[in-house]
């Protein structure tokens, strides 16, 4: 997985919060490491207590200890300690390092006479291109989303329309909290974990990325949007539905139509050589033709307030983007979300996103769940 760069590349985090590390070593951490890739080989500065399973899950690399590498000059027995050591043993004078390494290692190694230059686009821009293997567990993320979703549906499907429209099920007002929760349940039966997950019901749903809480309500649009992380993989997952229980009203009809036409505008040009900022074009454009233009209320944003999509990896929103102006053209292997949405503030939001791969001749869904869904 080596990239442009000739010289070493080096960083120090944990895998479990820099996805750079864990694309290039599978050897997982929540603690912080040292890790210096050049060319092909790679060395990994671990904890004593560590490193027979770092010999485990990454036998091509070199393991080292900090006992290893660090000697006199190199007193402080932390990381930026280590990552000294390790760069004066192999006589290294310069690494290239990501626009978010630690500034204080970075300031310890210059002081320690180390040349510090940051890469510009991330250190491996080769992860917008997603390899075989990892198509699978991207997939196997996205089918835990689906799983999810359709454990929200049983619950909205199974609650009885109380009073005010306020949903009930066992007995109990049915809540954002409530319905989250089983969400999470179903992704633990997959091997993955929800974060932030979104059950936002009427005028919650104006907000694209609030969570939402308390009762849900019957004719009136419920957004979930589940994005689950593999626990064993760390790839992640990304779809969004908005569902209503009971009547639905006309004007969510109409909006739940235009999202809908919206995102097919959006993927029929998703093709090698499409520009991103075309794709969101293609989807804006169709919304406008409806009448849902972009405009301010009260100071507020309100329509199609965001992008049409985002790459989807090791993060769960990384590059390519599908927004205004991104001049980036698609490629074979590119993982996005295709998500436009309506946002109203005061009334409700609609959205719906799915997750496709970008294929030779067009696109791929990654697991397959029905655009609109109907729960009397």
């Amino acid at each position: 997985k080596s990239e442009k760069f000739t010289g070493p590349v080096l960083m120090v985090a944990a895998s479990d919060t820099s996805p750079g590390l864990r694309y290039v070593t599978p050897c997982g951490t929540h603690d912080p490491i040292v890790c210096m890739q050049w060319g092909r080989r790679r060395w990994l500065i671990v904890s004593t207590m560590e490193k027979n399973r770092a010999l485990r899950a990454d036998p091509a690399a070199r393991v080292m200890t900090p006992d290893m590498v660090q000697g006199k000059r190199e007193k402080k027995r932390n990381v930026s300690g280590w990552a000294l050591g390790l760069l004066r043993k192999l006589r290294v004078r310069s690494v290239t390092v990501a626009a978010d390494f630690p500034i204080g290692v970075a300031r310890e190694l210059e002081q320690g006479g180390i040349r510090v230059g940051v890469a510009r686009g991330g250190l491996f821009p080769r992860r917008a291109i997603k390899t075989a293997r990892e198509l699978r567990s991207i997939a196997e993320a996205q089918r835990a989303a689906v799983a999810g979703v359709k454990t929200a549906v049983v619950l909205l499907r199974a609650a009885r329309i109380g009073r005010g429209g306020i949903l009930h099920h066992g007995g109990k007002p049915l809540t954002a909290e409530h319905v989250r929760r089983a969400i999470h349940r179903t992704l633990l039966d997959h091997d993955c974990f929800g974060t932030d997950t979104i059950v936002a019901g009427g005028a919650q749903g104006a907000d694209p990325h609030c969570a939402g809480a308390g009762p849900l309500r019957a004719g009136q649009p419920i957004v979930l949007d589940i994005f689950p992380r593999s626990f064993t993989t760390g790839y992640w997952g990304d779809i969004t539905r908005t569902v209503i229980k009971g009547a639905t009203p006309s004007e969510w009809r109409r909006m739940l139509a235009g999202v809908r036409a919206a995102q097919a505008k959006a993927l029929a040009c998703l093709r090698p050589g499409a520009r991103c900022g075309d794709v969101h074009a293609a989807a804006a454009a169709e919304l406008e033709r409806r009448g849902y233009k972009f405009r301010i209320i009260r100071g507020r944003p309100a329509g199609f307030i965001h992008g049409t999509g985002h790459g989807v990896g090791l993060e769960i929103h990384e590059a390519p983007y599908l927004g205004h102006g991104q001049a980036v053209r698609l490629k074979p292997g590119n993982v996005v979300t295709v998500e436009p949405g309506l946002y109203y503030p005061g009334r409700g939001g609609v959205r719906i996103e799915d997750l496709v791969v970008v294929t030779r001749r067009g696109w791929r869904c990654l697991a397959t769940c029905p655009t609109l869904i109907r729960i009397p």
